[in-house]
């Protein structure tokens, strides 16, 4: 019996077919330039040489805790762009990074599932990721982590997360309003970095952090 699929499933059925064979591609490049074999990863992620095997012949699609601990070992997000993903837990999308920066396999991406964005009201096309470097927020962003901007949220709210240009420098603040359109940037490390008032003039507003690891 032939199984013919309406015009929007079948592009959708290609897309997901073309998604899979781009991972599996990418995953066994970032792999090699790690320099594992496909067992040495395997004892890594604690996931079997047989099913590394079969990622890269892209036969199985991993779930999403699977390609988070694969992108632990791999530095993924640094190596590998996943167009988009279907698995049990959903759609993977893309986020674009908010500094552009070439690796050897090309720009960087950060996915989230699709559901995550939906259930929070996130736009896709408003959304940046970027990567922390420093201390000053420790414990909520440490040095390393990556972290999701909504750049369609400029208007400072009291107590939430921005990250904003100040000079020539890109810095990630809890924000206070003060009377006077001032505004007091307050570290999470606040015992090295003490809270500093500024006018809101003085710095340029990206978006608001909303996403690490969990919605903040």
């Amino acid at each position: 019996m032939t199984i013919f699929l309406p015009f929007y499933e079948l592009n959708l059925f290609i897309n997901i077919l073309f998604s899979i064979m781009k991972f599996a591609e990418q995953l066994k490049a970032a792999r090699l330039e790690a320099g594992l074999s496909q067992k040495e990863l395997a004892q890594k992620t604690s996931i079997t040489p047989s099913l590394i095997s079969r990622y890269e012949l892209g036969k199985v699609i991993p779930r999403l805790e699977t390609v988070n601990k694969i992108m632990e070992i791999l530095n993924f997000q640094q190596a590998i762009t996943i167009s988009s993903i279907s698995n049990n837990n959903g759609t993977l999308i893309d986020i674009p990074p908010l500094f552009r920066q070439s690796t050897t396999l090309g720009i960087t991406h950060l996915s989230i599932l699709r559901a995550d964005l939906n259930l929070h009201n996130l736009q896709t096309e408003n959304l940046v990721y970027a990567t922390m470097s420093g201390n000053s927020m420790q414990n909520l962003l440490n040095n390393g982590d990556k972290f999701i901007i909504d750049i369609s949220k400029k208007k400072p709210i009291d107590g939430k997360i921005y990250a904003f240009n100040q000079g020539e420098l890109f810095r990630i603040k809890i924000l206070q309003n003060l009377p006077n359109k001032k505004i007091r940037l307050k570290s999470y490390n606040n015992y090295e970095y003490p809270d500093e008032v500024v006018s809101l003039s003085d710095i340029e507003l990206i978006g608001q952090v909303v996403y690490k690891a969990g919605f903040l």
